[in-house]
């Protein structure tokens, strides 16, 4: 598997400029493309001090994940829009692209080792999103149910 680039300057950037031409490319407008901007680039932050920490692509996609949900949810509030905008490009550092990459290029080149190695990660990786997604929501659904409450009694 090829690594990243070493310069986290790089990553930051090419990271950060990808997600806002997706933002256009998906035809968010005005300061909602800075904020998904903002977001990609924070992503990737957490994701990389998470990976950094834990050593453990699951966690850190994971943890970025719930990031991730938490800052659509507060920018769709924020800018009176839906949250999935935000969430969808601020996603995309997380996308395991490049382990759906070498799986495939592992079947194809009949590695069966690596397809399974390579696969299990895409698995994982899309299971973090998945779920990071799931927690933020969950939180959410529940406060609002709460703070319904307490605004009752």
């Amino acid at each position: 598997m090829t690594e990243l680039n070493s310069n986290i300057m790089i990553q930051f950037i090419s990271c950060t400029a990808a997600c806002v031409g997706f933002a256009l490319w998906f035809n968010v407008r005005g300061k909602q493309v800075l904020f998904c901007g903002m977001g990609a680039f924070c992503t990737w932050g957490v994701y990389v001090l998470a990976d950094g920490l834990l050593h453990n692509y699951f966690f850190a996609t994971l943890i970025g994940a719930i990031f991730v949900a938490g800052y659509a949810q507060i920018m769709a509030r924020v800018n009176k829009a839906p949250a999935t905008i935000f969430q969808s490009v601020c996603a995309f550092p997380l996308v395991p692209g490049n382990n759906l990459y070498f799986m495939m290029y592992a079947l194809v080149m009949d590695v069966p080792k690596d397809t399974a190695s390579e696969g299990k990660q895409l698995v994982l990786n899309c299971l973090g999103i998945a779920m990071g997604f799931m927690v933020v929501e969950i939180i959410n659904k529940y406060s609002v149910i709460f703070y319904g409450m307490l605004k009752k009694s």
